[in-house]
Protein backbone atom coordinates (compact mmCIF):
# COMPACT_ATOMS: atom_id res chain seq x y z
CA UNK A 1 0.00 0.00 0.00
CA UNK A 2 1.11 3.07 -0.80
CA UNK A 3 0.66 7.13 -0.10
CA UNK A 4 -0.29 9.02 -3.89
CA UNK A 5 0.26 12.81 -3.75
CA UNK A 6 -2.04 14.71 -5.71
CA UNK A 7 -0.26 17.94 -7.66
CA UNK A 8 -2.11 21.32 -6.71
CA UNK A 9 -1.18 24.49 -8.43
CA UNK A 10 0.94 25.85 -6.10
CA UNK A 11 0.07 29.63 -6.67
CA UNK A 12 -3.48 29.35 -6.80
CA UNK A 13 -3.75 26.43 -3.76
CA UNK A 14 -1.61 28.96 -1.72
CA UNK A 15 -3.73 31.94 -2.43
CA UNK A 16 -6.98 30.31 -2.19
CA UNK A 17 -5.79 29.57 1.40
CA UNK A 18 -4.67 32.93 2.45
CA UNK A 19 -7.65 34.08 1.68
CA UNK A 20 -9.90 31.10 3.90
CA UNK A 21 -7.25 32.01 6.52
CA UNK A 22 -7.71 35.48 6.33
CA UNK A 23 -11.28 35.40 6.07
CA UNK A 24 -11.69 33.09 9.08
CA UNK A 25 -9.53 35.86 10.67
CA UNK A 26 -11.69 38.73 10.52
CA UNK A 27 -14.79 36.33 10.91
CA UNK A 28 -13.71 34.84 14.15
CA UNK A 29 -12.58 39.18 15.38
CA UNK A 30 -15.93 40.29 13.88
CA UNK A 31 -17.80 37.24 16.29
CA UNK A 32 -15.27 36.56 18.76
CA UNK A 33 -18.60 36.95 21.74
CA UNK A 34 -20.47 34.33 19.96
CA UNK A 35 -17.25 31.55 20.19
CA UNK A 36 -16.50 30.03 23.60
CA UNK A 37 -13.73 31.06 25.21
CA UNK A 38 -11.73 27.88 24.83
CA UNK A 39 -12.79 27.03 21.34
CA UNK A 40 -11.60 30.76 20.17
CA UNK A 41 -8.51 30.48 21.86
CA UNK A 42 -7.78 27.18 20.13
CA UNK A 43 -9.21 28.78 16.52
CA UNK A 44 -7.08 31.80 16.98
CA UNK A 45 -4.25 29.41 17.68
CA UNK A 46 -5.10 27.24 14.17
CA UNK A 47 -4.96 30.83 12.27
CA UNK A 48 -1.92 32.19 13.27
CA UNK A 49 -0.27 28.63 12.95
CA UNK A 50 -1.65 28.73 9.24
CA UNK A 51 -0.86 32.48 8.60
CA UNK A 52 3.00 31.44 9.55
CA UNK A 53 3.21 28.14 7.37
CA UNK A 54 1.77 29.75 4.74
CA UNK A 55 4.14 33.46 5.16
CA UNK A 56 6.98 30.62 4.61
CA UNK A 57 5.54 29.05 1.72
CA UNK A 58 4.37 25.58 0.48
CA UNK A 59 7.85 25.31 -1.34
CA UNK A 60 9.07 22.86 1.78
CA UNK A 61 7.55 19.19 3.02
CA UNK A 62 7.67 18.98 6.84
CA UNK A 63 7.85 15.09 7.15
CA UNK A 64 8.46 14.42 11.49
CA UNK A 65 9.52 11.49 12.15
CA UNK A 66 7.61 10.33 15.65
CA UNK A 67 7.42 7.62 18.04
CA UNK A 68 8.28 6.17 21.08
CA UNK A 69 11.54 4.92 22.87
CA UNK A 70 13.40 2.48 21.47
CA UNK A 71 11.14 2.79 18.00
CA UNK A 72 14.47 3.64 16.31
CA UNK A 73 13.48 6.81 14.76
CA UNK A 74 16.91 8.09 14.79
CA UNK A 75 18.31 5.07 13.08
CA UNK A 76 15.79 5.70 10.21
CA UNK A 77 16.66 9.21 10.31
CA UNK A 78 20.38 8.05 9.83
CA UNK A 79 19.36 5.89 6.75
CA UNK A 80 17.20 8.43 5.01
CA UNK A 81 19.67 10.34 5.00
CA UNK A 82 22.53 8.56 4.46
CA UNK A 83 24.67 9.80 7.44
CA UNK A 84 25.45 9.62 11.19
CA UNK A 85 24.18 13.02 12.13
CA UNK A 86 21.03 11.53 14.69
CA UNK A 87 22.53 9.80 17.69
CA UNK A 88 20.31 6.51 18.55
CA UNK A 89 19.45 4.93 21.61
CA UNK A 90 22.60 2.78 21.45
CA UNK A 91 24.56 6.00 22.47
CA UNK A 92 22.20 7.72 24.33
CA UNK A 93 18.68 6.66 26.11
CA UNK A 94 16.62 8.95 24.58
CA UNK A 95 16.12 11.83 21.76
CA UNK A 96 16.13 15.35 23.53
CA UNK A 97 16.37 17.37 20.61
CA UNK A 98 14.70 17.99 17.06
CA UNK A 99 17.23 17.06 14.55
CA UNK A 100 16.36 18.44 10.93
CA UNK A 101 17.99 17.19 7.98
CA UNK A 102 17.24 19.82 4.36
CA UNK A 103 17.48 18.99 0.63
CA UNK A 104 17.74 21.76 -1.54
CA UNK A 105 18.06 25.21 0.27
CA UNK A 106 18.52 25.47 4.17
CA UNK A 107 14.74 26.39 4.49
CA UNK A 108 16.34 28.63 7.80
CA UNK A 109 13.28 30.59 8.10
CA UNK A 110 10.97 27.45 8.34
CA UNK A 111 13.75 25.87 10.93
CA UNK A 112 13.58 28.73 13.15
CA UNK A 113 9.45 29.07 13.13
CA UNK A 114 9.75 25.08 14.38
CA UNK A 115 12.41 25.73 16.28
CA UNK A 116 15.26 23.28 15.62
CA UNK A 117 18.78 24.57 17.13
CA UNK A 118 21.59 25.74 14.41
CA UNK A 119 23.89 22.79 15.30
CA UNK A 120 21.13 20.06 15.04
CA UNK A 121 20.47 21.33 11.17
CA UNK A 122 21.98 19.11 8.52
CA UNK A 123 21.85 20.35 4.75
CA UNK A 124 22.68 17.76 1.97
CA UNK A 125 23.20 18.10 -1.31
CA UNK A 126 22.37 15.10 -3.36
CA UNK A 127 19.09 13.58 -4.10
CA UNK A 128 17.17 15.96 -6.51
CA UNK A 129 14.11 14.12 -6.03
CA UNK A 130 13.98 15.10 -2.21
CA UNK A 131 14.90 18.86 -2.92
CA UNK A 132 12.35 20.62 -0.64
CA UNK A 133 11.60 17.71 1.80
CA UNK A 134 12.73 19.20 5.79
CA UNK A 135 13.33 15.59 7.75
CA UNK A 136 12.55 16.59 11.59
CA UNK A 137 13.36 13.83 14.28
CA UNK A 138 11.88 14.30 17.29
CA UNK A 139 11.87 13.44 20.42
CA UNK A 140 10.36 10.49 22.08
CA UNK A 141 6.46 10.80 22.65
CA UNK A 142 6.57 8.73 25.70
CA UNK A 143 9.56 10.13 26.80
CA UNK A 144 10.11 10.74 31.25
CA UNK A 145 11.09 13.83 30.57
CA UNK A 146 8.11 16.66 30.37
CA UNK A 147 9.90 18.51 28.35
CA UNK A 148 10.78 15.83 25.47
CA UNK A 149 6.70 15.31 25.31
CA UNK A 150 6.13 18.93 25.51
CA UNK A 151 8.43 19.71 22.16
CA UNK A 152 6.69 16.50 20.34
CA UNK A 153 3.19 18.18 20.93
CA UNK A 154 4.43 21.68 19.57
CA UNK A 155 6.00 20.32 16.63
CA UNK A 156 3.81 17.20 15.87
CA UNK A 157 0.70 20.31 14.65
CA UNK A 158 3.53 22.07 12.48
CA UNK A 159 4.81 18.52 10.67
CA UNK A 160 2.94 18.39 6.91
CA UNK A 161 3.50 14.52 6.73
CA UNK A 162 3.79 12.84 9.71
CA UNK A 163 5.96 9.56 10.12
CA UNK A 164 4.76 7.58 12.86
CA UNK A 165 7.78 5.08 13.84
CA UNK A 166 6.30 1.69 15.79
CA UNK A 167 7.82 -0.89 17.44
CA UNK A 168 7.04 -4.23 17.20
CA UNK A 169 7.08 -4.68 20.79
CA UNK A 170 5.23 -1.36 21.60
CA UNK A 171 2.49 -1.14 18.00
CA UNK A 172 -0.25 -1.45 20.49
CA UNK A 173 0.91 0.85 23.04
CA UNK A 174 -2.83 3.29 23.92
CA UNK A 175 -0.23 6.35 24.52
CA UNK A 176 0.74 7.00 21.20
CA UNK A 177 -3.18 5.47 19.66
CA UNK A 178 -5.08 7.53 22.00
CA UNK A 179 -3.07 10.74 22.37
CA UNK A 180 -1.06 10.88 19.16
CA UNK A 181 -2.99 8.80 15.94
CA UNK A 182 -6.52 9.13 17.10
CA UNK A 183 -5.91 13.11 17.05
CA UNK A 184 -3.85 12.88 13.63
CA UNK A 185 -7.16 11.22 12.28
CA UNK A 186 -9.53 13.75 13.80
CA UNK A 187 -7.44 16.63 12.37
CA UNK A 188 -6.89 14.39 9.45
CA UNK A 189 -3.00 15.51 9.16
CA UNK A 190 -1.40 13.07 6.33
CA UNK A 191 0.30 10.13 7.97
CA UNK A 192 2.13 7.29 7.46
CA UNK A 193 3.04 4.02 9.94
CA UNK A 194 6.27 2.46 9.20
CA UNK A 195 7.34 -1.13 11.80
CA UNK A 196 10.58 -0.43 12.50
CA UNK A 197 13.34 -3.67 13.15
CA UNK A 198 11.71 -6.31 10.78
CA UNK A 199 14.73 -8.21 10.69
CA UNK A 200 13.94 -8.89 14.28
CA UNK A 201 11.38 -10.59 13.37
CA UNK A 202 10.20 -13.84 11.07
CA UNK A 203 8.65 -12.85 7.64
CA UNK A 204 5.16 -14.43 8.55
CA UNK A 205 4.90 -12.23 12.04
CA UNK A 206 6.48 -9.30 10.44
CA UNK A 207 3.51 -9.23 8.23
CA UNK A 208 0.69 -10.47 11.09
CA UNK A 209 1.57 -7.43 13.25
CA UNK A 210 1.34 -5.42 10.00
CA UNK A 211 -2.05 -6.59 9.42
CA UNK A 212 -2.49 -5.98 13.13
CA UNK A 213 -1.64 -2.36 13.14
CA UNK A 214 -3.66 -1.79 10.24
CA UNK A 215 -6.56 -2.77 12.25
CA UNK A 216 -5.61 -0.46 15.41
CA UNK A 217 -5.15 2.43 12.61
CA UNK A 218 -8.74 1.90 11.59
CA UNK A 219 -9.93 2.01 14.83
CA UNK A 220 -8.02 5.21 15.12
CA UNK A 221 -9.94 6.47 12.09
CA UNK A 222 -6.71 6.54 10.13
CA UNK A 223 -8.57 4.76 6.96
CA UNK A 224 -6.28 3.45 4.67
CA UNK A 225 -2.91 4.80 6.43
CA UNK A 226 -0.30 2.89 4.89
CA UNK A 227 1.99 0.14 7.28
CA UNK A 228 5.48 -0.19 5.67
CA UNK A 229 7.68 -2.98 7.45
CA UNK A 230 11.01 -1.74 7.50
CA UNK A 231 14.87 -1.92 8.58
CA UNK A 232 16.86 1.00 9.76
CA UNK A 233 19.69 -1.16 10.75
CA UNK A 234 19.63 -3.63 7.54
CA UNK A 235 18.11 -0.94 5.02
CA UNK A 236 15.13 -3.07 4.25
CA UNK A 237 12.17 -0.85 3.13
CA UNK A 238 13.99 2.31 3.31
CA UNK A 239 14.49 3.05 -0.39
CA UNK A 240 10.72 2.12 -0.73
CA UNK A 241 9.76 5.13 2.21
CA UNK A 242 12.35 7.39 0.46
CA UNK A 243 10.51 7.12 -2.78
CA UNK A 244 7.76 7.99 -1.17
CA UNK A 245 9.07 11.32 0.66
CA UNK A 246 10.32 12.07 -2.96
CA UNK A 247 6.31 11.62 -3.93
CA UNK A 248 5.16 14.32 -1.53
CA UNK A 249 8.47 16.29 -2.66
CA UNK A 250 7.61 15.86 -6.42
CA UNK A 251 3.78 16.84 -5.70
CA UNK A 252 4.45 20.00 -3.43
CA UNK A 253 0.98 19.83 -2.11
CA UNK A 254 1.62 18.13 1.01
CA UNK A 255 2.37 21.27 3.05
CA UNK A 256 -1.12 22.63 1.72
CA UNK A 257 -3.22 19.91 2.61
CA UNK A 258 -1.68 19.98 5.88
CA UNK A 259 -2.86 23.78 6.52
CA UNK A 260 -6.38 22.66 4.64
CA UNK A 261 -6.43 19.76 7.20
CA UNK A 262 -5.57 22.41 10.05
CA UNK A 263 -8.75 24.04 9.05
CA UNK A 264 -10.72 21.30 8.75
CA UNK A 265 -9.71 20.51 12.54
CA UNK A 266 -10.74 24.62 13.39
CA UNK A 267 -14.03 23.98 11.33
CA UNK A 268 -14.62 20.84 13.83
CA UNK A 269 -14.58 23.20 16.90
CA UNK A 270 -16.61 26.12 15.53
CA UNK A 271 -19.32 23.47 14.51
CA UNK A 272 -20.11 24.02 18.15
CA UNK A 273 -21.16 27.43 18.23
CA UNK A 274 -23.42 27.20 14.54
CA UNK A 275 -26.32 25.90 13.97
CA UNK A 276 -26.88 23.25 11.50
CA UNK A 277 -27.97 24.24 7.70
CA UNK A 278 -28.83 27.78 9.24
CA UNK A 279 -28.70 30.37 6.51
CA UNK A 280 -28.85 33.89 8.17
CA UNK A 281 -31.14 36.31 5.91
CA UNK A 282 -31.13 40.15 6.02
CA UNK A 283 -34.39 41.66 7.18
CA UNK A 284 -36.15 43.61 4.51
CA UNK A 285 -34.51 47.33 4.75
CA UNK A 286 -37.12 48.65 3.28
CA UNK A 287 -40.08 47.83 5.71
CA UNK A 288 -37.50 49.04 8.23
CA UNK A 289 -37.46 52.51 6.68
CA UNK A 290 -40.93 52.54 6.23
CA UNK A 291 -41.53 51.83 9.64
CA UNK A 292 -38.92 54.41 10.92
CA UNK A 293 -39.88 56.97 8.65
CA UNK A 294 -43.66 56.73 9.75
CA UNK A 295 -42.36 57.14 13.21
CA UNK A 296 -40.66 59.67 12.83
CA UNK A 297 -43.68 61.71 11.21
CA UNK A 298 -42.96 61.35 7.45
CA UNK A 299 -46.44 60.39 6.57
CA UNK A 300 -48.13 63.22 8.34
CA UNK A 301 -45.59 65.46 6.76
CA UNK A 302 -46.31 64.14 3.25
CA UNK A 303 -50.18 64.18 4.33
CA UNK A 304 -49.50 68.27 5.62
CA UNK A 305 -47.74 69.26 2.28
CA UNK A 306 -50.73 67.72 -0.27
CA UNK A 307 -53.41 69.73 1.92
CA UNK A 308 -51.30 72.64 1.37
CA UNK A 309 -50.88 72.05 -2.05
CA UNK A 310 -54.87 71.39 -2.21
CA UNK A 311 -55.16 74.90 -0.32
CA UNK A 312 -56.85 73.14 2.33
CA UNK A 313 -54.06 74.53 4.70
CA UNK A 314 -51.65 77.13 4.34
CA UNK A 315 -48.50 75.87 7.22
CA UNK A 316 -46.85 72.67 7.21
CA UNK A 317 -46.05 72.10 10.50
CA UNK A 318 -42.57 70.73 11.86
CA UNK A 319 -41.32 67.57 12.69
CA UNK A 320 -41.60 66.81 15.87
CA UNK A 321 -38.89 63.61 15.85
CA UNK A 322 -38.40 60.04 15.91
CA UNK A 323 -39.04 58.68 20.28
CA UNK A 324 -36.31 56.29 20.98
CA UNK A 325 -39.25 54.01 22.68
CA UNK A 326 -40.38 53.51 18.38
CA UNK A 327 -36.83 52.65 17.36
CA UNK A 328 -35.92 50.40 19.88
CA UNK A 329 -39.11 48.35 18.98
CA UNK A 330 -38.24 48.37 15.35
CA UNK A 331 -34.44 47.90 16.15
CA UNK A 332 -35.48 44.80 18.54
CA UNK A 333 -37.65 43.29 15.52
CA UNK A 334 -34.77 43.46 13.12
CA UNK A 335 -31.96 41.99 15.20
CA UNK A 336 -34.72 39.07 16.09
CA UNK A 337 -35.38 38.65 12.10
CA UNK A 338 -31.65 38.91 11.74
CA UNK A 339 -30.84 35.69 13.96
CA UNK A 340 -33.92 33.68 13.27
CA UNK A 341 -32.57 29.89 13.85
CA UNK A 342 -29.01 31.12 14.98
CA UNK A 343 -27.44 29.93 18.40
CA UNK A 344 -28.56 32.82 20.85
CA UNK A 345 -25.20 33.64 21.15
CA UNK A 346 -25.04 35.01 17.46
CA UNK A 347 -28.55 37.41 18.87
CA UNK A 348 -26.07 39.27 21.26
CA UNK A 349 -23.60 39.47 18.80
CA UNK A 350 -26.28 41.42 16.11
CA UNK A 351 -27.68 43.01 18.81
CA UNK A 352 -24.32 44.69 20.04
CA UNK A 353 -23.26 45.20 16.09
CA UNK A 354 -25.94 47.20 15.68
CA UNK A 355 -26.03 50.83 16.85
CA UNK A 356 -28.08 51.60 19.80
CA UNK A 357 -31.75 53.11 19.96
CA UNK A 358 -30.56 56.24 21.65
CA UNK A 359 -27.79 56.70 18.88
CA UNK A 360 -30.08 56.12 16.14
CA UNK A 361 -33.22 58.26 17.05
CA UNK A 362 -30.64 61.15 17.19
CA UNK A 363 -28.84 60.10 13.93
CA UNK A 364 -32.42 60.24 12.51
CA UNK A 365 -33.86 63.23 13.87
CA UNK A 366 -30.33 65.70 12.82
CA UNK A 367 -30.82 64.04 9.48
CA UNK A 368 -34.24 64.96 9.22
CA UNK A 369 -33.64 68.37 10.63
CA UNK A 370 -30.80 68.58 7.58
CA UNK A 371 -33.28 67.58 4.76
CA UNK A 372 -34.11 70.50 2.52
CA UNK A 373 -37.76 69.27 1.95
CA UNK A 374 -39.85 71.02 -1.08
CA UNK A 375 -41.22 74.50 -1.34
CA UNK A 376 -45.08 73.55 -1.19
CA UNK A 377 -47.49 76.09 -3.85
CA UNK A 378 -50.37 77.16 -2.33
CA UNK A 379 -53.57 78.01 -4.37
CA UNK A 380 -56.63 78.53 -2.65
CA UNK A 381 -58.98 79.36 -5.92
CA UNK A 382 -61.71 77.92 -7.58
CA UNK A 383 -60.07 76.76 -10.56
CA UNK A 384 -57.65 73.67 -11.53
CA UNK A 385 -58.57 71.38 -9.09
CA UNK A 386 -57.10 68.36 -11.25
CA UNK A 387 -53.67 70.41 -11.23
CA UNK A 388 -53.55 71.12 -7.85
CA UNK A 389 -54.62 67.48 -7.00
CA UNK A 390 -51.66 66.45 -9.06
CA UNK A 391 -49.28 69.23 -7.59
CA UNK A 392 -50.84 67.64 -4.02
CA UNK A 393 -49.95 64.27 -4.97
CA UNK A 394 -46.08 65.38 -6.29
CA UNK A 395 -45.84 67.30 -3.32
CA UNK A 396 -46.27 64.25 -0.99
CA UNK A 397 -44.31 61.94 -3.05
CA UNK A 398 -41.26 64.37 -2.90
CA UNK A 399 -41.53 64.35 0.99
CA UNK A 400 -42.06 60.90 1.72
CA UNK A 401 -38.98 60.83 -1.17
CA UNK A 402 -36.54 62.81 0.92
CA UNK A 403 -37.62 61.89 4.18
CA UNK A 404 -37.16 57.98 3.54
CA UNK A 405 -33.82 58.92 1.76
CA UNK A 406 -32.28 60.43 5.11
CA UNK A 407 -33.54 57.97 7.23
CA UNK A 408 -31.98 55.00 4.92
CA UNK A 409 -28.79 57.05 5.18
CA UNK A 410 -28.54 56.57 8.86
CA UNK A 411 -29.82 52.90 8.72
CA UNK A 412 -27.32 51.78 6.10
CA UNK A 413 -23.88 52.22 8.27
CA UNK A 414 -25.49 51.97 11.39
CA UNK A 415 -27.54 48.89 10.83
CA UNK A 416 -27.76 47.03 7.91
CA UNK A 417 -24.18 46.95 7.35
CA UNK A 418 -23.13 45.64 10.99
CA UNK A 419 -25.72 43.03 10.20
CA UNK A 420 -24.52 42.18 7.10
CA UNK A 421 -20.69 41.59 8.53
CA UNK A 422 -22.03 39.50 11.34
CA UNK A 423 -24.02 37.03 8.58
CA UNK A 424 -20.94 37.29 6.96
CA UNK A 425 -18.77 36.05 9.19
CA UNK A 426 -21.20 33.30 10.34
CA UNK A 427 -21.15 32.21 6.62
CA UNK A 428 -17.56 32.00 6.73
CA UNK A 429 -17.17 30.18 9.68
CA UNK A 430 -19.92 27.54 8.58
CA UNK A 431 -18.17 27.26 5.60
CA UNK A 432 -15.13 25.54 8.00
CA UNK A 433 -17.42 23.07 9.58
CA UNK A 434 -18.63 22.09 5.90
CA UNK A 435 -15.61 21.34 4.72
CA UNK A 436 -14.85 19.42 7.99
CA UNK A 437 -18.53 17.79 7.34
CA UNK A 438 -17.33 16.48 3.19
Amino acid sequence: MTLSFQDVGKPEETSALHARVARLRSSLEWASDAIEPKIRADVMTTIERCEHRLALGIDHTVVALAGGTGSGKSSLFNALTGTQFAVPGVARPTTSEVSAATWGDSASALLDWIGVDQSRRLGLIGNVELRGVVLLDLPDHDSVNSDNRAIVDRVVPLADLLIWVMDPQKYADNAVHSAYLAVASDHGQPSLVVLNHVDRLETQAAWDIVRDLQRLLEEDGLQGVPVMPISARTGQGVDNLRAELAGAAQARSVAAEAVRADLIAAGRSLSRALARDADPKLPDIEELVDALATAAGIEALADASAAVAMGRTKVVPSLVGIRTEAVERERLDWVDEATHDLPIAWHRVVGEAVAPAVLLAEEINAALEAVEWPTIPHDSGVKGALTRRARASSAAKAVRSKGRTAVRTVLVPLVVEPTQLIHQAYRNLDELTELARD
